[in-house]
């Protein structure tokens, strides 16, 4: 019976998550509340904030997953495929038009005057900055990358890079300049060729 527990509470968390991205994603994190996503979902408040207790830590929730599948896709580019390329691969959903940039930039704008959003959003910039660091270590070692002198540096580049593409796409509405831009960019700062 407690097999049956955990896996109804694994599911219904998924549940959450998705359906929390797709309000933030539909009405923006500022105006989406936990109303809205119970709502969605098909049950109380009361049934949610046993799994979050806050819209932020659900944000929270919603980014670690986010990075977890990013690092999941990024696992193949340690043995083999363009480094540079598959990083950039990340930024699919963005190029596409699938997922709009502006999300993450009401993200900022709403850290500027919420203190528990600048947390959430520190903390998931700690985590992206350790998450990055590991896995550059993880190409260095496999002689995919050139030797990095200051990992922890690159790593901040590489997602101010990443960041940065995703405002130019916003600013010029070229995904494949911004694209081919960001590829450039990463094999200039990782090539083998330059270390």
């Amino acid at each position: 019976m407690p097999k049956v527990v955990a896996e109804y509470k694994v599911r219904a968390r998924e549940r959450i998550l998705a359906t929390a991205k797709a309000v933030f994603r539909r009405k923006g994190f500022r105006a989406a509340t936990m109303g809205d996503i119970a709502g969605e979902i098909g049950v109380s408040k009361g049934a949610l904030y046993l799994y979050f207790r806050t819209k932020s830590e659900l944000l929270s929730a919603i980014q670690e997953e986010s990075r977890r599948q990013v690092l999941a896709s990024w696992e193949r580019l340690v043995e083999r495929g363009n480094v540079a390329e598959g990083i950039a691969d990340s930024l699919e959903e963005v190029f596409s038009g699938e997922l709009d940039p502006g999300i993450w930039h009401e993200l900022v704008a709403e850290a500027a005057t919420d203190p528990e959003v600048r947390r959430v959003m520190d903390e998931d910039r700690a985590q992206d900055v350790k998450a990055m660091s590991d896995y550059l270590k993880r190409l260095e070692e496999r002689g995919r990358i050139r030797r990095l002198h200051d990992r922890a540096t690159v790593a901040e580049i590489i997602l101010a890079l990443l960041h940065g593409c995703v405002l130019d796409l916003m600013l010029h509405g070229r995904p494949a300049d911004s694209r081919r831009a960001l590829v450039r960019s990463l094999r200039f700062l990782l090539d083998k060729e330059r270390g």
